[in-house]
C-alpha cells in the first residue's frame, strides 16, 4: 500500500451520499490488502474523520456506520496483527537497542498506547462468526456501531468461557463426591424433592429465592413448605429485592408471620433501578415465623444490620456472600440442628453450614447449580464426625 491510499480517503464533498460510499467500499478494498500496523492504522484514523464528518453534516446513521464499520474492522485487523507479533522484551531503553531493524518492536515504536493494543486484541479475540453475527444484529436493531460495544462483548464472551469451564469443572467435581446425611444437596424442585423432609423438623429455613414478579407463586408455595417443616416458633429467613417486596412478604403471610427485617448493606456495589432512577445500596432478608416467634434465651444477641460482603458473582449470578449466611446461621441456630435451603444456588447457605457445624438438606432445579454446590462443599474439610442422623 501507498500514501496514494492515504489521500484517497480524505474528506469528501458534502453534497452526495454516493461519494461515501465510494470511500466506504474503496477503505474495505485497502483494509483487506492492509499488511501492516502503519497501513491499518491510516485507514482506521480515516475512517474515524469520515464518521465525525457524516455526523457534523447529519447523514443517515446507516451512513455514519459505514464508516464506524470500517473503523471497528480496522482495529480488529490492528488486533490480529499485534497479537501474531513478537515483541522487543523489557529492558534497555529503545537508545540503547540496535538500529539495524533486527530488534523486535515496542509499542511506542509503532505509535500505539497500550490501552490501543490491549483494546484491538479483545476485539480480535471475538470469534468471526460471532464477530459478524454482532455486526449485523446492531444494524439491523438501528443503533449505533462503537468500539466501546464489542469490547463489551468480547469482555462478555469471555466471562461466559470461564463460567463454562467452571461449569464443566464442577460437574466432574461433583461427580466424585458422596453425599453424607449430614450435608445434602438434591436436584429437583423443593416442592417434590423435599417431601420426606419430617414435618416440625426444622431450625431454621435461609434461602434466596429468585424474587421476579413471574416467580411470586414459589413464594407461596416456600411459605407452605415452611410452616409443615420448620418447628412452632422457628424462623425462615429468605433475601427478597426491594421491587416486589411487598408481594414477597405478602405470600408469606399467608401461612406464617412476619418477625423482622435484617437490611444487608453493599455500599460498594449499588444496584440500579433506572426506572425509579435510584440506586440502591442494600437489600432485605425478611424472617417470618411459624407460629410466635420465641427465641432461645440461650441464644446470643443478634444484630440485624449486616454488611454484605460483596461477592463477585463468580460461581452464580444471584451468589449471595457466605458472611451474611454465618451471620444469621450463626445467631438463629446451634450445632447439629437442622438447616434446610430450597433455592441452594451455588451453594453458599450449605457451606456457611458445614462451617457452622450444622446439618443441611438443600436443592436447586438447576443441576449446574448443583453440580457447583456439592464441589465447593466438597472442597470445605469436616470439622465433625458425628451427628449424620436428618432427625431433631
Amino acid at each position: 500500500m501507498t500514501d496514494h491510499a492515504e489521500t484517497n480517503l480524505i474528506p469528501f464533498p458534502q453534497s452526495a451520499e454516493s461519494n461515501l460510499l465510494s470511500h466506504f467500499d474503496r477503505a474495505r478494498r485497502e483494509l483487506e490488502l492492509a499488511a501492516s500496523i502503519d497501513e491499518v492504522k491510516i485507514i482506521r484514523n480515516q475512517a474515524e474523520a469520515l464518521r465525525q464528518y457524516a455526523r457534523q453534516q447529519k447523514l443517515s446513521l446507516e451512513m455514519q456506520n459505514k464508516c464506524a464499520e470500517i473503523k471497528l474492522r480496522a482495529e480488529r485487523r490492528a488486533g490480529e496483527i499485534l497479537s501474531d507479533m513478537d515483541w522487543h522484551p523489557p529492558g534497555p531503553s529503545s537508545r540503547d537497542r540496535s538500529h539495524d531493524g533486527t530488534d523486535p518492536p515496542r509499542l511506542t515504536d509503532l505509535g500505539i498506547t497500550k490501552n490501543q493494543s490491549s483494546r484491538w486484541q479483545s476485539i480480535a479475540g471475538i470469534p468471526e462468526k460471532q464477530f459478524e453475527s454482532r455486526v449485523e444484529e446492531i444494524k439491523e436493531k438501528g443503533q449505533e456501531l462503537t468500539s466501546s460495544e464489542f469490547l463489551s462483548f468480547a469482555g462478555y464472551l469471555q466471562r461466559e468461557q470461564e463460567r463454562h469451564a467452571r461449569k464443566e469443572r464442577a460437574a466432574e467435581d461433583a461427580a466424585k463426591v458422596k453425599q453424607k446425611d449430614r450435608i445434602r444437596i438434591l436436584r429437583g424442585d423443593f416442592r417434590e424433592v423435599l417431601t420426606y423432609v419430617p414435618d416440625n423438623s426444622v431450625q431454621l429455613i435461609i434461602t434466596d429465592p429468585v424474587y421476579l414478579k413471574e416467580n411470586l407463586p414459589d413464594w407461596e408455595d416456600l411459605a407452605i413448605f415452611a410452616e409443615r417443616v420448620l418447628k412452632p416458633g422457628r424462623l425462615l429467613a429468605a433475601y427478597s429485592g426491594t421491587y416486589h417486596l411487598f408481594e414477597c412478604m405478602k405470600a408469606l403471610s399467608s401461612q406464617l408471620r412476619y418477625m423482622w427485617t435484617f437490611p444487608v448493606v453493599y455500599r460498594s456495589f449499588p444496584d440500579t433501578f433506572f426506572k425509579h432512577r435510584i440506586k440502591t445500596c442494600w437489600k432485605p432478608i425478611i424472617l417470618f415465623s411459624k407460629g410466635e416467634y420465641e427465641p432461645e434465651q440461650k441464644n446470643a444477641w443478634i444484630h440485624d444490620l449486616i454488611e454484605g460482603d460483596g461477592v463477585t458473582k463468580e460461581n452464580h449470578r444471584w451468589e449471595q456472600g457466605i458472611g451474611e449466611a454465618c451471620h444469621l446461621i450463626e445467631g438463629l441456630t446451634y450445632e447439629n440442628e437442622l438447616v434446610v435451603d430450597p433455592f441452594v444456588g451455588s451453594g453458599t447457605i450449605g457451606l456457611a453450614a458445614k462451617r457452622l457445624n450444622r446439618r443441611l438438606i438443600g436443592c436447586d432445579v438447576d443441576q449446574d447449580a448443583v453440580n457447583m454446590a456439592l464441589a465447593r462443599l466438597a472442597r470445605e474439610p469436616d470439622n465433625h464426625e458425628q451427628g449424620d442422623s436428618t432427625d431433631n
